[in-house]
């Protein structure tokens, strides 16, 4: 049986956060960007990350909060 795109989007986002990352980096190695490709795609993003930061309305995290919110998902 074959489902539709919105069909499998709609199974993925059920699916529990950790899953859900694993899937989404499948799919993007899946792909045939190249690694140039993929720089020059992340470059906005990454401009606009960083003016963020500089304006001071970047919601960051401390690398302890992190490394627990990576201990409550895959555990120790």
């Amino acid at each position: 049986m074959q489902h539709t795109f919105e069909e499998v989007q709609q199974f993925a986002r059920e699916l529990p956060e950790d899953q859900r990352i694993l899937l989404a980096t499948l799919l993007w190695e899946s792909t045939d960007a190249s690694e140039d490709e993929i720089a020059a795609a992340w470059e906005p993003e990454i401009a606009r990350r960083v003016e963020e930061i500089k304006a001071g309305t970047a919601v960051t995290y401390s690398l302890a909060e992190v490394e627990a919110d990576l201990l409550a998902v895959v555990g120790p």
